[in-house]
């Protein structure tokens, strides 16, 4: 099975080879597995509409967890740069990542139904926002070393075949979502729902601990951390590539502020139930499954840069398919784009940073992206007040807009890095 999906030679390299992409596949299916009982773009903003009601509310889920996931990581970075062995720091951070769905469990069981709308909105998002900032310390650690593990030419697969496995996984979640939803009133059903995240998120930890690092990573020069964080504009100034990547990923995660209203515009525009939550995570999951079959090999074989136009053309298509869809069957339009917008992101937006950069300085190129793009999530709240303003319609069609802007952006101004020789970068030899 290996062979089929990374190639043969896979199946003629070393065993701890094939022991991680094994590890990192289950781990990566277990995760989607978990998070899809409880999806960020599905789940949460059904949810927090129905703690508050409040349009402002749901437009907060995406600015608060993409501020709180990518702001912390570049406290972390410099940090991480310092281990030539990153395992144990790495699972330390993942286990401390997954103590907040723990919460959410109890929450839900125990807390909201007593609580009014205000004081549980307050609360569900100090517990949201502690969940996106673990993620966040962990996460440039996680990324360096599975870049560290996997050659440049299998990433792309490794990323598809994790996806894969969890949109495979991720249909059985829906239909599970669907059923809890149907069968048990609030917040019980979310209480189930995140007890079974939280299970699965720990199975994707087991996993991780069976990753094997055999040799030490390149370490950056010791530099005083004033001078780290002095020095980080310089590599703005000077790569104009990467550059040109983040502005095109700045106007990609502006125009992902639609995603927090599919759900809620279609069981309103439809009338339907919240369980027909369900159904759009089903749908979505199945074309995770079908994306994800092709999206790693165009990545390992043509670079990053034509899946990540990709990403924002299925931004669009989304945008303007909520937009015009005229019944329920054809605005699942909107979550099939949505899906392969995500697949696609999950794949090659960060795999393209990794080769910008020098290796040992990876983890700040990483933290750095979301450091400078992640402030563009504040769309989500000009949405809000958009959306309570001129309706839903409004937020799709600037969203769209933004959308095939940064799909030009990526298209015209970034050049492919696998199609050019450059060294890149290197913050620590300004001080050799």
């Amino acid at each position: 099975m290996l062979e089929w999906f990374f190639g043969p030679e896979v199946g003629e390299k070393q065993s701890a080879l094939r022991r991680n992409l094994v590890a990192n596949i289950i781990d990566g299916g277990s995760y989607a597995f978990g998070i899809a009982f409880v999806s960020l773009q599905v789940m949460f903003p059904v949810m927090v509409k129905r703690i508050s009601d409040s349009d402002f509310a749901v437009g907060l889920v995406p600015v608060l967890w993409t501020a709180g996931f990518n702001f912390p990581q570049i406290f972390i970075a410099s940090y991480a740069e310092r281990f030539p062995f990153k395992m144990h720091l790495f699972l330390q951070t993942a286990f401390v990542q997954r103590i907040p769905w723990l919460f959410f469990v109890l929450l839900s069981f125990f807390v909201l139904d007593r609580l009014s709308p205000a004081a549980g909105t307050i609360l569900f998002f100090f517990v949201f926002t502690l969940a996106a900032v673990t993620g966040s310390i962990c996460f440039p650690i996680w990324f360096d070393l599975i870049a560290k593990l996997t050659p440049v030419d299998l990433r792309g697969r490794l990323f598809g075949a994790r996806n894969l496995l969890g949109g495979i996984l991720g249909v059985l979640a829906g239909v599970v979502v669907e059923i809890v939803l149907a069968e048990f009133g609030y917040p019980l059903s979310y209480g189930v729902l995140f007890t079974l995240a939280f299970l699965f998120m720990m199975a994707s930890f087991w996993s991780l601990t069976k990753l094997k690092e055999e040799t030490p990573s390149p370490v950056a020069g010791k530099v005083h951390i004033l001078d780290y964080y002095r020095n980080l504009p310089r590599i703005l100034k000077t790569q104009e590539n990467f550059r040109n990547f983040l502005i095109s990923d700045a106007l990609l995660i502006a125009a992902t502020m639609a995603g927090a209203y599919y759900a809620v515009h279609a069981i309103q525009k439809f009338n339907l139930s919240d369980a027909s939550a369900g159904t759009f995570t089903v749908v979505t999951m199945c074309s995770t499954i079908i994306g994800n079959m092709f999206f790693g090999y165009i990545a390992d074989r043509y670079g990053h840069k034509v899946n990540l136009v990709l990403a924002a053309v299925s931004t669009a298509i989304s945008c303007f398919a909520a937009l015009l869809a005229p019944i329920e069957p054809l605005y699942l339009i909107v979550f099939v784009g949505m899906a392969f917008q995500i697949g696609l992101s999950g794949i090659s937006r960060l795999s393209i940073v990794a080769e910008l950069c020098s290796e040992e300085e990876r983890p700040t190129y990483v933290a750095l992206t979301n450091l400078v793009t992640s402030p563009f999530v504040l769309f989500g709240l000009i949405a809000g007040g958009i959306a309570a303003r001129f309706g839903y319609d409004a937020v799709f069609l600037i969203a769209g807009l933004l959308a095939v802007a940064s799909a030009i952006w990526m298209a015209y101004k970034v050049d492919e890095p696998r199609k050019i020789v450059h060294r890149p970068f290197v913050q620590s030899v300004q001080y050799e």
